[in-house]
């Protein structure tokens, strides 16, 4: 079971997401690579993965405005 996260106020959220499932499967690959090449720990979850994705959105909010140039082009 994953851990979650605790901002100090003692609350937590549950949330989901939709998408396809190729998706999924292409970041549980880049999870898993970097679990074999050493750059992230063996019991890391998608969970955690995630939020610690959050968390960098959060100290630089600009990572979300970085678009693919792919998805713009019709």
């Amino acid at each position: 079971m994953s851990a979650t996260y605790d901002n100090g106020n003692g609350g937590s959220r549950n949330i989901s997401i939709k998408v396809d499932d190729d998706f999924v499967e292409d970041f549980d690959r880049a999870l898993k690579q970097g679990q074999i090449e050493g750059d992230l720990p063996l019991d890391m979850s998608r969970s955690e993965a995630i939020r610690r994705l959050m968390r960098k959105a959060i100290d630089d909010p600009s990572l979300l405005a970085e678009e693919d140039k792919s998805e713009k082009s019709p």
